[in-house]
């Protein structure tokens, strides 16, 4: 059992690697997400005008749905070009592990989803002149991506021919992640106002990832 997990586990790194790649040289995604982060985060400063003691009641809830919104629009087409290119239905019908597969997929888009949203704390701290980019906020924002990438990425290998079928699927996964995402808030709030009560959500958030990260990896063999 050793000797399969370390293979698999060589195997993950490459397919890591080679993902983390491919993201990097078809940017239309993640230019597409990267840019509606920064649009929608500019509107939300003109529109609600969040200075002062406002900033710490609404951003939570601000950041949390460019946060959500980017990762669909970045992880939505994950599995698109493989498919098409028969690389997904080629490492099906290999030894390769399915779960494997999709750990590899799902640690690329959480890796790049990290990137823009780091740089989107920095950016909010300079419009909202409030500290977002410090260690408890990171570990929040973390675990919460980990937890809707999860379950983001198996969205989007779910392959239905029906029409309109890449439109209806982003609409079934949101209730799913709505614990998820109050979780979120509540935490990032409790950071922002810095609350004592900080530790019971992020608990409750570390709980909601764990379920959807594991439910999304047992279901992905299925999901095709």
């Amino acid at each position: 059992y050793w000797m399969i997990f370390t293979i698999q586990l060589e195997i993950g790194v490459r397919l890591l690697n080679a993902n983390l790649k491919q993201s990097w040289r078809d940017k239309t995604n993640w230019m597409t997400a990267g840019m509606f982060a920064i649009t929608a985060l500019l509107l939300y400063s003109f529109a609600f005008n969040l200075t002062g003691g406002l900033v710490r009641n609404l951003l939570p809830g601000v950041i949390w749905t460019v946060f959500l919104f980017s990762g669909i629009f970045a992880t939505a087409q994950s599995f698109q070009q493989d498919r098409q290119n028969g690389i997904l239905d080629a490492l099906k019908i290999s030894p390769i592990h399915p779960m494997t597969i999709y750990i590899a997929k799902t640690l690329a888009n959480i890796l790049m989803l990290l990137l823009i949203e780091f740089a989107l704390l920095l950016g909010a701290t300079i419009l909202f002149s409030e500290p977002l980019f410090v260690p408890q906020l990171i570990i929040i924002v973390t675990i919460g991506t980990i937890g809707y990438t999860a379950l983001s990425t198996l969205r989007s290998a779910i392959n239905l021919d029906r029409n309109n079928g890449g439109l209806l699927l982003p609409v079934l996964a949101l209730p799913l992640l709505v614990p998820l995402l109050i979780a979120a808030v509540e935490a990032t709030s409790a950071s922002l106002q810095q609350e004592a009560g900080t530790a019971p959500w992020i608990l409750l958030l570390s709980l909601f990832t764990i379920w959807s990260a594991a439910i999304a990896t047992l279901m992905f063999p299925l999901a095709d």
